[in-house]
């Protein structure tokens, strides 16, 4: 099983996005252990992902954590994952060091040229400058570290230099997020200016493969994968999603992490285990597009119509909002630009990355010579 451990609900930094409700909540070795325990029920392997708020906060129970997986693992075999997400102003090299031997992979969020508009400390002072000397720090302990941002409506003009950005610092591994917070001032205008940006990072995209650069650019080659798997997309991202609960602070279990700390979706706690009828609903009933999604030419590519649920007070409800909708019908023909253009040029570089299974396997190969 893969579990997601929100080891504190607290952070060092006061982002303007953040969807993690703030509270004093931080997870104990008793409620960590048994999610230990409770990941290892049933299989062979175990991930576990720290994540928080901040998880460098609480990096004494990382390491507790850790040390007692590796107990385990000696005791009865079970073999452990690890990850952690975090926003680079606490690493050190100490860290880095520890991740090295427990090959734990780092995700490190920073948005670039943008990050001083919207990752602030609680003090109100920008957070870029401290990370300038992390980001080469990480990248030498960490060469396929995964580079994390997210785009504003106030920062949209920043999104291909966000992305030239990490990959200039070095990052090979590049995701870029939305806000789709209900607060966020979308407008049409600032829609057509992610779109405007899209086609920049497109031919980003696109010159960087021709000059045979190793990268992977998630909110494309997620889409390219989308019309290769075709139906089965979003079948296996619901299977991964139903393996990968969420545990809060407090040890109460959640079907996934957007929905931490609602009632409607708790399926459980690390002492008495999951409810495994609860958890199995959830997953059906969000297997099941709202009527408006189950007419789109684009549903079986979407990442949100299999996605899709919320709550009105006690029930769930479909609740696909018009931002997303927008998202995926603009994103999707760009990322088959992309595709179309790459593939028709017979781009080697491409054809493996997106054709061959053993790509993956083969680049790591290559890289480390």
């Amino acid at each position: 099983m893969q579990l997601t451990l929100h080891v504190t609900d607290q952070c060092n930094l006061n982002c303007q996005y953040c969807f993690v409700p703030r509270s004093p909540e931080r997870m104990s070795r008793e409620v960590a252990f048994a999610a230990v325990k409770l990941g290892m029920e049933d299989q062979n392997t175990s991930g576990l992902l720290f994540y928080g708020g901040e998880p460098l906060l609480e990096r004494q129970l990382i390491y507790d954590v850790v040390d007692y997986t590796k107990a385990l693992r000696k005791d009865t075999g079970h073999i452990f994952y690890y990850k952690m997400t975090t926003n680079g102003t606490l690493l050190d090299e100490e860290f880095l060091k520890f991740a090295k031997d427990a090959n734990l992979t780092i995700g490190f969020s920073c948005d670039g040229p943008a990050q001083d508009d919207c990752r602030k400390f609680h003090d109100g002072t920008g957070s870029m400058d401290v990370l300038r000397d992390k980001i080469p720090l990480l990248l030498e302990y960490q060469p396929y570290a995964i580079g994390m941002s997210v785009v504003d409506p106030s920062t949209i003009e920043k999104a291909t230099d966000i992305i030239q950005f990490l990959f200039d610092s070095g990052f090979r591994y590049l995701h870029l997020g939305v806000n789709y917070s209900r607060t966020a001032p979308w407008s049409k205008e600032r829609l057509q200016a992610l779109e405007a940006e899209y086609k920049k990072i497109a031919k980003l995209y696109i010159k960087w493969t021709r000059a045979e650069e190793k990268f992977y650019f998630s909110s494309f080659d997620m889409k390219i994968l989308s019309h290769l798997k075709g139906d089965n997309y979003n079948i296996d991202r619901g299977r991964m999603g139903l393996n990968q609960p969420s545990i809060a602070p407090n040890g109460k279990i959640y079907s996934s992490s957007k929905h931490l700390n609602n009632p409607v979706f708790e399926i459980g706690d690390v002492f008495s285990g999951i409810d495994k009828d609860k958890h199995k609903a959830i997953f059906e009933r969000g297997a099941i597009p709202s009527e408006p999604c189950s007419k789109c030419a684009i549903k079986s590519r979407c990442n949100y119509a299999y996605d899709n649920l919320s709550n009105d007070g006690d029930n769930m409800i479909d609740d696909v909002s018009p931002v997303q909708c927008v998202h995926e019908r603009l994103i999707t023909p760009i990322a088959d630009y992309v595709a179309q253009t790459l593939y028709k040029e017979k781009n080697a570089l491409f054809i493996h990355k997106h054709y061959n299974d053993l790509y993956p396997i083969m680049s790591l190969v290559e890289d480390r010579g």
